[in-house]
């Protein structure tokens, strides 16, 4: 076994303990479990920029401090150069920026981590390279140098309010260093897949409107796909008027928190002809979020709050088509149900509330993967709520009326007096995007499963070309390069949005860098030494840097 990839992770049913025993030359996690194993013996985890971002990953951040020390601390004087640049700020702008620069100076300091500054430490005339020490020299370091132990690890936590920043002390440095600042949480590389690494056989496995495609023009194929969800709704929910919107959302309960239900009531406060549809994921929960719903919100609030009994996943796919739009939770996303949903075309809002926590982006990863991740992913509690409303406010529809082709099979039954048939033709917000999503699901990246196969096994293969040459080990010789880090336009944006801008503007320079000198064999792949392999669809109209741009933009 070459590649042994670890389907579990901290789940029912896993084996780590063969993957500590450490079988195989290169080991991955995938999908199981959605966070980092913290573990030593995981060399990678099959992620995107989306829902890893780079400045949360281990190696790219000692990376980039490596970088920082060699160029001098270039780029981390970002309060200064803001006042030249004649920004006016404020007192308590001031102090944040002075804050900022604190926490980015601290952190040059700390280049290595525990599991090397012994190593470093000792370095005399005869230390043998990795590259040069043959790989079975460098296997036979691994259990003395493996980090086992990481302390008590906190994301949220950045030392400035602990008496380690302020000390000198080498060791206070490097505890400050793994207590969060700049709030790396993945001990692993990353296997970065362009698009989305979420795969699914959507495209292969649920073709129950093939036939109507076939025959059809697309004028009139989504006339039938707005037939089929009138007739579905009208099936489910009898005693709904035409004129009242249906949110959903599909997960298991225990992924609604006190939090994420408040906005829900505020949104249903705020859309009088709005209903929730929950599932009974379990049923004792609908008498639970009932009786809350009631306390915080109202009885005439709580009987907007609906539910249904769990479907098989074949009609569960064709009925998520009911529903107008879907409220995703934010804490743990929609993962599996998002790509359901999404095959079915409605549209899913959903917000990924933290960058160190990779099940609350998940659903922004295969949203944007559609094309139209601006109109469904937002960056706050009140941006949710506002937009959820603004599709439900704008919503709004109209009947037209016609008869039977008789070539074309009926959906809707015509009027027995009449002979005609009835349509209710939707307009607003929601509407414009499932349209794209519905007409577009055979062309989008996100339901392309042999395009992201054929991307996943450039990985694999450049993951087992590192290992073999001894590339996959930490290199602390950094090019000089200069620091695309800083423009002008960075000193008006806030800290997070800073520093996003940076990652993606560094990481878009190196990546085109290292395509420009990279012979044919290597252009579908930018796997830096020891650190993150980044996958470039070679097949894809888009430039890898663009796509890299869009996707650290989340």
């Amino acid at each position: 076994i070459h590649v042994l990839v670890n389907l579990n992770g901290y789940t029912k049913g896993a084996r780590n303990e063969i993957f500590a025993a450490r079988p195989a030359p290169v080991l991955v996690a995938f999908m199981g479990f959605a966070g980092t194993l913290g573990a030593g013996w995981c060399d990678y985890v099959v992620t995107d920029p989306i829902v890893c971002p780079p400045w949360t990953v281990r190696s790219e951040v000692r990376a980039e401090r490596r970088r920082r020390a060699k160029l001098g601390g270039q780029g981390l004087r970002l309060g200064g150069q803001c006042l030249q640049l004649g920004e006016q700020r404020s007192q308590p702008e001031m102090q944040e920026v002075g804050r900022h620069e604190m926490v980015e100076r601290t952190a040059s300091m700390a280049i290595s981590d525990s599991s090397d500054s012994e190593a470093e430490a000792n370095i005399d005339s005869e230390h043998v390279g990795p590259a040069s020490m043959g790989r079975a020299g460098r296997q036979g370091q691994w259990a003395e140098e493996l980090p086992w132990d990481f302390g008590e690890l906190d994301p949220e936590e950045d030392g400035l309010h602990t008496n380690e920043l302020a000390g000198t002390d080498t060791h206070a440095q490097r505890r400050s260093d793994e207590a969060g600042v700049n709030d790396w949480v993945y001990t692993e590389r990353m296997m970065y897949m362009p698009h989305t690494y979420f795969v699914n056989d959507h495209r292969q496995g649920f073709r129950e409107d093939e036939e109507l495609r076939e025959v059809q023009t697309p004028d009139a194929l989504w006339l039938a796909e707005q037939d089929a969800r009138y007739k579905m709704r009208r099936e489910l929910f009898p005693q709904l008027s035409d004129d009242v919107f249906i949110f959903a959302n599909f997960n298991q309960l225990y992924k609604i928190d006190p939090t994420l239900f408040r906005l829900w009531l505020r949104i249903l406060e705020r859309v009088p002809n709005a209903i929730i549809w929950l599932l009974r994921f379990p049923a004792a929960g609908e008498e639970h979020l009932h009786r809350v719903a009631t306390e915080w919100a109202g009885e005439e609030v709580a009987r907007r709050v609906v539910f249904t009994d769990v479907a098989p996943k074949h009609m569960h796919i064709k009925r998520g088509r009911i529903a107008d739009a879907f409220l995703d939770t934010t804490e743990c996303n929609a993962h599996t149900t998002a790509v359901d949903i999404l095959w079915s075309g409605t549209p899913v809002l959903t917000w990924p509330r933290h960058e160190h926590k990779l099940c609350s982006r998940v659903a922004a990863s295969v949203v944007c993967a559609t094309g139209q991740g601006r109109e469904m992913v937002v960056s706050s509690a009140d941006e949710y709520v506002e937009r959820a409303v603004e599709w439900a406010v704008q919503a709004h529809h109209e009947y037209t009326y016609d008869r039977p082709s008789a070539h074309i099979p009926a959906i809707l039954e015509p009027d027995v007096r009449t002979g005609y048939v009835k349509h209710r033709i939707c307009h607003g917000p929601t509407m414009d995007i499932r349209l794209q999503l519905f007409m577009a699901r055979d062309r989008s990246r996100l339901f392309d499963t042999h395009r992201w196969t054929r991307n996943l096994e450039r990985g694999f293969a450049e993951a087992w070309r590192r290992w073999v040459t001894g590339e996959d080990e930490a290199d602390d010789d950094v090019s000089e390069t200069v620091d695309h880090g800083l423009v002008a336009e960075d000193c008006a944006l806030d800290k997070m949005s800073r520093r996003k801008a940076q990652w993606s503007r560094r990481i878009e320079q190196r990546i085109a860098d290292g395509l420009a000198t990279a012979s044919a064999q290597q252009r579908s792949v930018y796997a830096p030494r020891g650190g993150s392999i980044w996958i470039l669809d070679e097949d894809d109209g888009m430039p890898a840097q663009t796509w890299v741009r869009e996707m650290l933009g989340w």
